[in-house]
């Protein structure tokens, strides 16, 4: 499979190196002209503004973007322009064949999606993640290295979890919220709220990156 990569940051060398075997680079993504040279990735370079499928030499594309409101963004861009999203699931994470996945998630190595678990569009799962039974994962979510979702929780669409953090049972994070790392999580978070500790507490002046 010939693939495009939206992105030049770490996510997307990590994203290549665990990813190569399952697909080939033709290129990649950047805002301007002047960074298209910038980066030790493979294929060419091309901008956001100008690719195509047709310039490209394919219509899929990976997006390696952490940012979940700029994926969403570019998501709409790409799609107008007759881009394809296509899972990618690396073959040492397990997925339950009771899981319903959405176009473009990606799950990193050593992760496991339970039964009966929904992930939507355009979400990343990074490495050694577990999401519990019957979880509800919404459309653009980021969930970083390490982190653990327990049975039967939502987490909203575009919302970051952290690296390493822990959400118990049932609990609910809502749409736009972060997570930061090393969190655990006890009870529910509410839209575009940011939480941090253990237990978790809601910040008024934090933002992870």
């Amino acid at each position: 499979m010939k693939i495009l990569i939206v992105g030049t940051s770490g996510l997307a060398k990590e994203l290549i190196c665990w990813g190569s075997s399952m697909f080939e680079v033709v290129g990649y993504t950047t805002p301007s002209k002047s960074q298209r040279n910038e980066f030790n990735l493979p294929g060419i370079g091309f901008t956001d503004d100008e690719v195509t499928p047709d310039i490209a030499g394919t219509d899929c594309v990976l997006f390696a973007i952490g940012s979940t409101l700029i994926r969403k963004k570019l998501y709409e861009i790409y799609k107008k322009k007759g881009f394809k999203f296509p899972k990618l699931i690396h073959p040492t994470s397990v997925v339950s064949t009771s899981a319903i996945l959405a176009e473009g998630i990606i799950i990193a190595p050593n992760s496991v999606v339970s039964p009966n678990v929904k992930i939507g569009r355009m979400s990343y799962i990074n490495f050694q993640c577990g999401i519990g039974h019957d979880s509800i994962i919404g459309d653009f979510v980021q969930i970083n290295p390490g982190s653990q979702i327990g049975g039967s929780c939502v987490i909203g669409d575009e919302t970051l979890i952290g690296s390493g953090s822990t959400i118990i049972q049932g609990i609910t994070v809502g749409s736009q919220a972060t997570v930061a790392s090393g969190s655990a999580v006890f009870t529910n978070a509410s839209n575009n709220s940011t939480i941090l500790g253990n237990p978790a507490r809601k910040m008024k002046h934090f933002k992870e990156n």
